[in-house]
């Protein structure tokens, strides 16, 4: 492949490069590096923890920058470029963010919402489909509160709205929903490629998710690529030319990112 581009690969890890149940990805490593060694750029844009993307880091055997907990802090830019900061945090820490919640949610919603933190680790488990050391990974979370919410449709959207007027968020995912400072997968997409912008001419961004959450980012890449998601079906979504594969995580990933690479020969 001639490489006209600087590319970069804004991807989630859940259900779109990782098995969504067994969390590995050994079929595709080998991939992986490959584009690495291309020059491509290829930054994890997740809900996961810092400890969990630098434990993946580790399995793959590559150091790449990545995104954690829904666009709360970016790790690894001086990967990208030298002259760029090693770490960028966009969001307030979870104690405070908690107190802000807890303020601002009237009892009525609150008492709709099981947070993770005061279940027993047992159902914490079965929640998440981890145990031991990942599950302990997973919780260690420095920008983000986890919760089950067991309303209906009308309290959901009342919560959001409440959480959104008070400058929080809130980030579904597809297992929990997160209770997030005022940032987002895209903000932080955005804010690479702006930096990056600033000494390259040419980028192209491929945009990599399976759920909802990461619709902002997949709308707002060049080349949009949505891996089927065995769990559940998404209603049809409005992104001109999206790329959607024929298997789910991780053999999804690499049949789309081959075809959307395809388009930028």
């Amino acid at each position: 492949m001639i490489k006209k581009f600087s590319i970069f690969i804004f991807t989630d890890l859940d259900a779109s490069l990782i098995q969504r149940d067994t969390f590995r990805f050994d079929e595709i490593k080998g991939y992986i590096k490959s584009l690495i060694s291309k020059g491509i750029y290829i930054i994890p844009n997740t809900s996961k923890t810092e400890i969990e993307i630098n434990e993946f880091n580790k399995e793959l055997g590559l150091n790449l920058p990545y995104i954690s907990e829904n666009g709360s802090s970016i790790n690894g830019l001086n990967l990208i470029n030298k002259n760029f900061p090693n770490q960028i945090n966009l969001s307030r820490d979870k104690d405070d963010i908690f107190k802000i919640f807890k303020k601002i949610v009237p009892e009525n919603l609150k008492v709709k919402c099981r947070l993770i933190f005061k279940m027993e680790k047992k159902v914490q488990s079965e929640i998440f489909g981890l145990s031991g050391k990942k599950l302990k990974d997973a919780l260690n979370r420095n920008y983000s509160i986890p919760f089950i919410f067991s309303g209906n449709l009308d309290q959901r959207r009342q919560l959001n709205e409440i959480v959104n007027k008070g400058g929080l968020t809130l980030h579904e995912g597809g297992r929990v929903i997160n209770i997030c400072d005022n940032v987002s997968k895209v903000k932080s997409m955005n804010k690479i490629i702006k930096m990056v912008k600033k000494t390259e001419d040419n980028v192209k961004i491929i945009g990599v998710g399976d759920n909802y959450n990461d619709l902002d980012m997949l709308k707002n890449s060049d080349i949009a690529c949505l891996v089927f998601n065995d769990q559940f079906t998404m209603e049809p979504i409005n992104i001109n030319n999206c790329i959607v594969s024929k298997n789910p995580a991780p053999i999804g990933w690499q049949e789309v990112v081959k075809m959307a690479l395809d388009k930028l020969k």
